[in-house]
């Protein structure tokens, strides 16, 4: 009897366990891709210079005409933040190269167009103490807030609303819990605050920076924005 011995047959080159392993491999690298995206920043903004605040001097808006309107510590939502409309209020940063429209709210729809005005946020008025609080992504969409830990003394931030110009200088920088909303309650003087999440990319805590209303202008097409406190456009006014 002849026997015949048969070939063995080669194992199929993708098999079911290699076609899972390259499938997951490929899901892991477009997920590393989207993070890193997520992770991007929009640019470098324009280099840090030094500031000498004794040498600030404004005048014009006169703080002592300010008042207490608004209880110190407590979220107030206001018939004027009732009637907002998304636009009616323009932020400009121009140490971060930021410039604009607030929108309505701070949900994931609104932020897609850019910060958002929280629902406990005053509008900005030059005789009371209101608390401008504003909220934007750091880490998606225009990610127009991703600069914001980079904001230091003598920087400035206006807010032109309803033809006025209102002027905030930098007074501080901290990061809170989640859950913690004392930075968005009024205080005692009027400033403006802005919130995004920290670190980027994550939602684990929020990052807060405050400015203290500081002069409040007529606009007019001779307004210039100056980026720092010290800057001479800025001392001659």
């Amino acid at each position: 009897m002849i026997q015949i011995n048969q070939p063995a047959q080669k194992e199929p080159f993708l098999t079911r366990s290699r076609i899972i392993s390259l499938i997951l491999g490929a899901a892991g690298i477009f997920l590393l891709a989207c993070g890193l995206w997520m992770m991007r920043g929009p640019g470098e903004p324009p280099a840090e210079v030094g500031v000498d605040l004794s040498s600030l001097s404004l005048d014009g808006w006169d703080p002592s005409l300010v008042h207490q309107a608004y209880p110190a510590g407590k979220l107030v939502v206001t018939t004027d933040r009732e009637d907002y409309q998304s636009g009616d209020l323009r932020l400009l940063i121009p140490i971060l190269a930021q410039d604009v429209l607030v929108q309505d709210d701070v949900d994931a729809v609104s932020l897609q167009s850019g910060p958002g005005l929280y629902e406990y946020s005053q509008l900005p008025a030059a005789d009371v103490n209101a608390n401008v609080s504003i909220a934007g992504h750091r880490d998606v969409e225009a990610a127009e807030f991703y600069y914001i830990d980079r904001l230091s003394d003598g920087d400035l931030m206006y807010l032109l609303y309803e033809e006025t110009v209102y002027v905030y200088l930098y007074e501080s920088t901290e990061i809170i819990r989640l859950d913690n909303w004392n930075p968005i309650a009024c205080k005692e003087y009027p400033c403006l605050t802005l919130t995004s999440c920290d670190p980027i990319g994550t939602f684990v805590n929020r990052i807060v920076v405050t400015g203290r209303l500081v002069d409040v202008w007529e606009l007019n097409d001779q307004v210039v924005f100056a980026a720092r406190a010290d800057a001479e456009i800025f001392q001659n006014r």
